[in-house]
């Protein structure tokens, strides 16, 4: 027996020579690193650079879906910044629109300003005119009163007579 068991250990001692090690997952490995023959080789070696051909393309896979996903995330934050980006021009243009339509309002403000200072000014002319008229005395004066009163009305009335 003991013959036996040498044969067993010396047998398992050569095989071992002729195996290589378990296989490790080293990541994508090139394909130089793996034979372009499988004539000569023994089935465990066949075998070994079968795992070890799994395990690159395993890891192969997980790069390409981690890949995939990353690229996948990117495109979601760039049609979210995009979206964003529209969003901000679209407030934009209605600030633009808005501020736009506050400049026109306040021209329009300022030439019914005008026109109402144009009026006062108009109106005090003709109080000064009429104050003036009144210490004349006679047909004169009359005339000039009646005169001042129709430029009154027609400056309330908005239209603008001269002073003559």
């Amino acid at each position: 027996m003991s013959n036996q068991e040498t044969d067993i250990t010396d047998l398992t001692t050569s095989e071992a020579s002729d195996v290589q090690p378990v296989v490790e997952s080293k990541g994508i490995r090139p394909t130089s690193e793996f034979p372009r023959d499988l004539t000569g080789l023994h089935p465990e070696q066949i075998e070994h650079h079968y795992k070890a051909m799994r395990n690159s393309h395993a890891s192969l896979t997980r790069s390409r879906g981690q890949l995939l996903r990353r690229s996948r995330e990117l495109s979601e934050a760039r049609d979210r910044f995009l979206a964003t980006l529209r969003s901000y021009e679209e407030r934009l243009v209605l600030i633009g629109q808005e501020k736009a339509e506050a400049m026109r309002l306040a021209q329009d403000l300022h030439q019914e300003l005008e026109a109402f200072d144009s009026k006062q000014q108009a109106l005090d002319r003709l109080l000064q005119d009429l104050d003036e008229a009144k210490k004349e005395s006679g047909f004169w004066g009359v005339f000039q009163i009646n005169e001042l009163i129709d430029r009154m009305r027609a400056l309330l009335r908005g239209g603008r007579r001269s002073n003559g």
